[in-house]
C-alpha cells in the first residue's frame, strides 16, 4: 500500500512538473509575441521614454539660454538700487501718516526699513494695544527680535500687563512664547516675567 502511495505522488509531482512546464512555455511564448508586434504596449512605452527624454532634453537647452553669470552687473546694480524704490516709500509713507507719524522723510523711512520697521510692523503693534509707540520704540522692539507673534501670543498667555521694554527685555534674555506656554503647561501659571 506504501508502494501504491508513492507511486501516486510522483504521478501527481509529474503532474505538477508539466503544468509548470506549460506555464512557463506560455509565458516565453506571450513575451515573444510582444517583442515581434510592433503595436505592442513595449514599443509604446519606449516611444513614451523618448519622448520624455526629447521634452527633458528642450527644457533643459532653453534653461541653459536664460541662465547669465554676470557678477559685475550685478554689484554695479546693488551699488545704485541699496534701498526700497520711490513708490514703496510713498505708500508706506502714507500709511505712516495715517498712523500719525507726519514728519519722516524718505531717509528716515529708508533707515527705519533697514532696522526692520514697516508700517505694517507699526500698525500691527499699535493694534495690539500699544497706540502710544513711537519710532525709537519700535526700533528697539525691531531690534530686540520682538515680534508682533510674541506679543500677542504673550497677551493671549495672560502678560497683558506688560510695557514694550519688558517685551524687549523678555526676548533679549531668550524668551519665547513657545516656552512660555509649555510653563504654563506644566502648570506653573503663575510665572512673573522677573
Amino acid at each position: 500500500m506504501a508502494t501504491k502511495y508513492q507511486n501516486s505522488g510522483s504521478r501527481s509531482g509529474n503532474q505538477k512538473q508539466d503544468l509548470l512546464d506549460t506555464y512557463i512555455k506560455k509565458r516565453v511564448d506571450s513575451d515573444r509575441q510582444i517583442d515581434q508586434d510592433p503595436k505592442s504596449k513595449g514599443g509604446g512605452r519606449k516611444f513614451l521614454k523618448a519622448a520624455i527624454i526629447v521634452l527633458v532634453a528642450f527644457f533643459m537647452i532653453r534653461a541653459a539660454n536664460n541662465f547669465t553669470f554676470s557678477p559685475a552687473a550685478s554689484a554695479i546694480s546693488s551699488v545704485f538700487n541699496s534701498g526700497p524704490g520711490e513708490d514703496l516709500l510713498n505708500r508706506m509713507n502714507t500709511l505712516m501718516v495715517e498712523m500719525g507719524y507726519t514728519d519722516l522723510t524718505h531717509d528716515d523711512l529708508r533707515e527705519l526699513r533697514s532696522q526692520g520697521v514697516t508700517a505694517t510692523y507699526m500698525s500691527n503693534i499699535r493694534a495690539l494695544g500699544f497706540t502710544d509707540l513711537t519710532t525709537d520704540a519700535a526700533v528697539r522692539l525691531a531690534n530686540a527680535n520682538v515680534t508682533t507673534t510674541f506679543i500677542a501670543m504673550m497677551i493671549e498667555l495672560g502678560y497683558d500687563e506688560l510695557t514694550l521694554d519688558d517685551f524687549v527685555q523678555l526676548r533679549r534674555a531668550g524668551v519665547t512664547a513657545h516656552y512660555t506656554s509649555n510653563v504654563h503647561d506644566l502648570g506653573y501659571t503663575d510665572v512673573t516675567p522677573e
